[in-house]
């Protein structure tokens, strides 16, 4: 990937690309942003402009070897370390047992989070990812070889938030590697990651992307007219992968569903709110995060139209007659209760709690919230 393919980000690049070539570049760095900001991007194109035989003073020239390779997540002196779950089988899995799906789903999806990646992998919803000790065991062996093509080694550690209290057998190989090996751990929790591991790298913070960077991004991507992408953009609150989630879930009729979903709360109809619950469940834990998501954001708007004279919604025009008529069932403070209950169940689908039993109950709370005349 090359820095020009990396969306925005053009101060944070151009200091990378400085460091390159004035050769200031830290060996071990920590790329911290939130999701959906580029940071797994940028760590993949500074990567291909360190291995480019050929680069210029702004960009790596994505045609000579080494970049093909980098590319395609192929170049044997690049290392991917990232989360993993244990299967059926229940041998400790390490990164290389997963690296046909890792370079898949990366080129397909690289904003992608945790959650997107272990439904991938995962034989079962409810397994929880671990960066395992038998994989700091296979990096500390990996980097104390000799690079195979170039002068250097590089690391890329995706989420190291789950290393945990493994991340102390990664101390001393960061801290005094080989000679020309280069870490990039790639997180977005800094507050679950060890101190001593935090201390050990240069700090680079990803900022979330403006609503104008996603706006121009999405219409690139999607030939989208600027109305669209500018109310999607509002929506994605500056996440890339939340933006790419927007404009898939308008095919999938989300809204839709939500609708379908408050109405019956509204009106105590049990066995409706039953019957969508089952089928939102057959979504996937995924899907149904994007699904409660694209509710928050219904949510929002309806909030923000009882309280603002004159506000201008921005969502898609089907769905704006449904926010003017949703807002008026519901008071300013218990739309706020209601976006808190919705946030909450997406915490707890993301920590693997049932889903079913989660909606049912949040369709019970979601009902108490609303005016009756």
């Amino acid at each position: 990937m090359k820095f020009a393919d990396v969306p925005g980000l053009a101060p944070i690049k151009a200091k990378l690309i400085a460091n390159v070539q004035n050769e200031r570049l830290a060996h071990a760095q920590l790329f911290l942003g939130p999701e959906g900001s580029g940071k797994l991007h940028l760590a993949l194109a500074l990567t291909q402009y360190l291995y480019c035989t050929s680069r210029s003073n702004t960009d790596s020239c994505g045609e000579c070897s080494s970049c093909r390779k980098v590319r395609t997540l192929t170049h044997p002196d690049i290392h991917f370390t990232y989360p993993t779950v244990v299967k059926t089988s229940g041998k400790e899995p390490i990164s290389t047992d997963y690296v046909q799906e890792w370079r898949k789903e990366l080129l397909a999806s690289p904003f992608m989070n945790t959650s997107d990646w272990i439904g991938k992998i995962a034989d079962s919803e409810n397994k929880s990812p671990n960066i395992t000790r038998r994989e700091t065991r296979e990096i500390v062996t990996k980097l104390g070889m000799k690079p195979y093509e170039g002068e250097a080694k590089t690391l890329i550690i995706w989420m190291p938030e789950y290393l945990a209290e493994q991340s102390n057998a990664l101390l001393k190989v960061i801290e005094e590697p080989t000679q020309k090996t280069y870490f990039i751990l790639v997180a977005e929790n800094s507050d679950r990651l060890l101190a001593t591991i935090t201390s050990r790298t240069q700090l680079v913070k990803i900022p979330k992307y403006t609503e104008t960077e996603a706006q121009l991004f999405l219409q690139e991507k999607y030939n989208l007219d600027s109305k669209k992408a500018e109310q999607l953009a509002y929506l994605s609150e500056g996440n890339l992968r939340k933006a790419i989630d927007l404009v898939e879930s308008v095919e999938d009729n989300y809204s839709e569903i939500f609708r379908d979903w408050m109405l019956a709360c509204y009106s105590n109809n049990l066995k409706k709110v039953m019957e969508i619950t089952e089928e939102l469940h057959k979504l996937g834990r995924v899907q149904l995060q994007l699904f409660l998501t694209n509710g928050l954001a219904i949510m929002r708007e309806s909030l923000l139209y009882k309280t603002i004279t004159g506000y201008v919604i921005k969502a898609e025009t089907d769905q704006q007659d449904f926010i003017k008529k949703f807002s008026s069932t519901l008071n300013a403070a218990y739309i706020e209760t209601s976006y808190e209950q919705i946030n909450e169940v997406i915490y707890h689908i993301q920590r693997n709690a049932n889903a079913k039993v989660a909606l049912f109950n949040l369709s019970l709370n979601l009902r108490y919230n609303f005016i009756r005349k």
